[in-house]
């Protein structure tokens, strides 16, 4: 089929509008007429379909294809017109179907290559030099300023700063980044100077990376797709073989040809598999249509089918198991209305998930920042002001192995009082992990944030096996190594997601702050989760 979207849109209305204005000449008694529109669905819908089957059949393939245009010329012959047009127009819409969620997995592939800015800027000598990424070699130093898009992968050599990687390792805060320490192509630099040696091509970046190992995973899941043409290629020979005997050989032993040759027309008819080729049971069908009720898309009846059998979920953390948002979860202080003012008041109008959790909860509280005198930001370690003549220190406990996010307020050397936040998990997260358990199905997280948050949401929610710093490679050969041996699950939500919600048997996206690249590659959409 033709991949212009537009053309094969036409094609599925005036089809669609031929073949109602035919059935209903011929509920009337206008057997010319509907004969003339249901021909005429069958050549707008057919010829593509018709074309490629007698191309394939000449290089000596026998596809599905040719299937459905035997079964639309014994279906002629025999004189039942609209279910000629019905079968080929079925068959169209179901490729163009097809083509269309294809199509729309690889725009996603597309904008996701958008994360890599197409320049970088290089330290040469004392002097900085504006170049194309993808010639930009592993060694060269890059200069990453606050705000920037940092292009290539590579190492902190100077400087430090608050990272958001959250498009890469999904975690829920930004990453503290200091010398020797390894950025990543795609994610953002938040608010320090950096210098950034690089040590990966623009052609073997991490973002590339997940774009190939989506790619890969994509293919290895079309093969179950690949059925229908593998068992074309022996059942339409069949069929024809079977046609041909039944009209050759009763006719030489007991004559009557006309006979033998219908019987041998409805042979082709009946054997042609729409219903395998075409749709789903009804039952499938009935099951997709309640699950779109309950804001669930299912982009195909074989992923209603395979998560019937699935013996794992596994499951990312931020934004799937957890609301994928900090929320301040304690204040320990004497006065825990005082520190959240003070805290409010240096980190007003910073962008940071800290920040935006300190004013949330103080607009909650109706307190009202005051002003800072000489405010002093360090990336990566906290805030310095001074109110009402007295100064604070706001800081981060920078430690990624630390089980809890948690920063410190301090006056004049001594700590008066600590935030803990943590990324709130969601309510029917605990229902779902025993439910699961009780249906004897292992469940497993997967995350970037580090091995002891993973640990901790694992004891919270009772799961045995939690695996925590991952980067998508990471997700997509564990998912990999484990489809070996079982029927797997992927429930994500994220860029750094969408490797392991490819190679699952079944991927499952968050609809509500899924990435459009998971969204597309997932099998399964949560539209309201």
């Amino acid at each position: 089929m033709p991949c212009n979207d537009v053309k094969n849109k036409k094609v599925i209305l005036i089809s669609v509008i031929l073949f109602i204005i035919g059935f209903y000449l011929r509920y009337m008694g206008y057997e010319l007429a509907s004969f003339i529109l249901f021909t005429v669905t069958v050549l707008v819908a057919g010829l593509g379909i018709f074309k490629e089957a007698f191309t394939s059949l000449y290089h000596g393939r026998f596809t599905i294809n040719l299937l459905i245009t035997i079964a639309v010329i014994g279906a002629f012959s025999l004189g039942d017109y609209p279910e000629a047009a019905l079968v080929i127009l079925l068959f169209y819409i179901a490729e163009y179907l097809e083509e269309y969620a294809t199509g729309q997995a690889h725009e996603s592939v597309k904008n996701l290559m958008q994360l890599r800015p197409e320049t970088a800027h290089i330290k040469v000598g004392e002097k900085e030099v504006k170049v194309d990424a993808s010639k930009v070699e592993p060694g060269n130093i890059m200069i990453i300023r606050p705000g920037d898009l940092i292009p290539l992968d590579g190492k902190v050599i100077d400087g430090s700063s608050d990272v958001d990687q959250s498009n890469i390792t999904g975690e829920s805060k930004p990453v503290h980044k200091t010398i020797g320490d390894e950025v990543f192509a795609g994610t953002v630099n938040l608010e320090g100077y950096l210098e950034v040696k690089v040590i990966r091509k623009s052609q073997r970046t991490i973002i590339v990376r997940v774009i190939e190992l989506i790619e890969k995973a994509r293919m290895r899941k079309s093969s179950k797709e690949l059925f229908m043409d593998k068992f074309a290629s022996y059942y339409t020979p069949t069929v024809i073989i079977g046609s041909i005997l039944i009209a050759l050989i009763p006719t030489i032993i007991l004559g009557s040809p006309k006979t033998w040759i219908y019987r041998a027309l409805v042979l082709m008819v009946i054997a042609c598999p729409c219903a395998l080729v075409i749709s789903v049971p009804v039952a499938m069908i009935s099951g997709i249509t309640a699950a779109t009720r309950e804001g669930i898309l299912i982009k195909g009846s074989s992923y209603l089918e395979e998560i019937s059998k699935v013996k794992v979920i596994v499951f990312d953390k931020t934004g799937t198991l957890t609301k994928g948002k900090l929320k301040i979860k304690e204040i320990k202080a004497y006065n825990d209305t005082d520190v959240l003012k003070i805290a409010a008041s240096l980190e007003k109008g910073l962008k940071h998930p800290i920040a935006e959790a300190i004013m949330e909860l103080a607009d909650e509280k109706g307190i009202e920042p005051v002003k800072v005198k000489d405010p002093k930001y360090k990336p990566g370690y906290g805030i310095l002001g001074e109110i009402d003549g007295k100064s604070y220190f706001l800081g981060q406990n920078t430690r990624q192995d630390a089980e809890t996010t948690s920063i410190f307020l301090e006056s004049e050397g001594k700590t008066i009082g600590r935030i803990i936040l943590e990324d709130e998990l969601r309510s029917s997260a605990p229902i779902l992990i025993k439910r699961l358990a009780g249906e004897n199905i292992e469940t497993v997280i997967l995350t970037g944030d580090g091995p002891k948050v993973a640990e901790k949401l694992a004891k919270k929610l009772k799961i045995d096996k939690h695996f925590g710093g991952l980067l998508p490679e990471d997700k997509f050969n564990f998912i990999e190594n484990l489809r070996s041996t079982e029927r797997v699950v992927m429930v994500g939500d994220g860029i750094n997601d969408a490797p392991a919600l490819a190679a699952a048997d079944v991927g499952i996206a968050m609809g509500t702050r899924g990435s459009d690249i998971a969204l597309d590659t997932a099998d399964i959409v949560l539209i309201d989760d």
